[in-house]
């Protein structure tokens, strides 16, 4: 038995895959092994199918018999299993015989997948008259820069949702407004936006803002900025608002708001800034009373010094998007 192993052991790692092993006419114990070409689909080769012949021993023993039953047994080669207890013989009287165990060496690798939870940190709204820090709010037309600092100091350390702009230059701004460099630390501090030179009637062109969709673009106490015009003419105003509305209008967003706050009394009423917002095709949300009160460090200027303004009594025009029915 142990050398039908030995020639077995010996026929399985030796002979080259496709290949039908050749006889040997001068080794009368050499034996053929049929080749089987059909592709084997499990993990093991069950011997006994391939019809073993027995092999003649030149040991001398005369019990032919017991060498015939012994060269039969039902082997059962286990290829994947890298554990001789795994794997079985039987021979023809059912009883458990030792086994051939070959060892592939191919161990099964399974990925490990781990799941890691992201954490959102909670980012709280804060808010200042009807401003949030949630909103994309663009402020135009700002002087000292009083307003819109107010704002970024309301929203906290973060008011990186405000873009603040200016028709004058920073030259012009540092020579004409003491405390300019303080609210501009103030909003830059807060990563908010500062741009200067900005004219309300092109902003849609501009190659920063053009492309930019808000939630509230404010315009506090609107003038056409010529030094020598009196307020008592209405129209060099009117057309400022009206090409300020027109441009204003195609940059807010859903549900997006455009606020203009004015004199309320006096002259400051031909100018009739409700019936301007209608004509451009745009609605009248509401109009509130506005109160500096709610707006700490907020400081009026006239357009062309650092004198306070006085804003009693003034209104905010708030004006939206016409929504189309079908």
């Amino acid at each position: 038995m142990c050398e039908i192993l030995s020639n077995l052991w010996r026929w399985l790692c030796l002979m080259p895959k496709n290949e039908t092993p050749t006889s040997d006419d001068d080794d009368p114990n050499y034996k053929t092994f049929p080749h089987v070409k059909k592709q084997i689909e499990s993990d093991s080769i069950d011997i006994s199918d391939h019809h073993v012949e027995p092999i003649s021993f030149s040991s001398g023993s005369t019990n032919t018999e017991d060498n015939i039953h012994t060269s039969t047994s039902h082997i059962v080669v286990d290829l994947s299993s890298g554990c001789a207890e795994d794997a079985k013989t039987t021979n023809a009287k059912g009883k458990e015989q030792p086994v051939i165990d070959i060892d592939c060496g191919y161990q099964e690798l399974i990925p490990e997948v781990v799941f890691e939870e992201i954490v959102t940190p909670l980012i709280s709204v804060r808010r200042i008259g009807p401003y949030t820090s949630a909103q994309r709010i663009l402020l135009v037309g700002e002087g000292d820069f009083s307003f819109s600092a107010s704002l970024a100091v309301a929203f906290g350390a973060s008011a990186a949702n405000i873009t603040a702009t200016s028709l004058n230059t920073k030259k012009y701004l540092i020579k004409n407004y003491g405390q300019f460099f303080t609210n501009k630390a103030e909003l830059e501090t807060r990563c908010s936006t500062v741009l200067h030179g900005v004219d309300v009637t092109k902003m849609l062109r501009h190659p920063v803002l053009g492309s930019m969709v808000f939630d509230r673009i404010i315009f506090n106490f609107p003038h056409a900025l010529n030094c020598v015009a009196t307020y008592t003419k209405p129209l060099p105003h009117q057309k400022l608002i009206r090409e300020f509305l027109l441009n204003a209008k195609e940059m807010i967003g859903e549900g997006g708001e455009i606020h203009i706050t004015s004199k309320s009394n006096g002259v400051y009423l031909e100018w009739d800034i409700p019936k301007i917002g209608s004509v451009i095709g745009i609605k009248l949300i509401q109009q509130v009373k506005f109160k500096r009160s709610k707006y700490p460090g907020y400081s009026p200027k006239y357009a062309c010094d650092d004198e306070d303004f006085d804003c009693n009594p003034s209104k905010t025009y708030k004006f939206g998007k016409v929504t189309l029915f079908r």
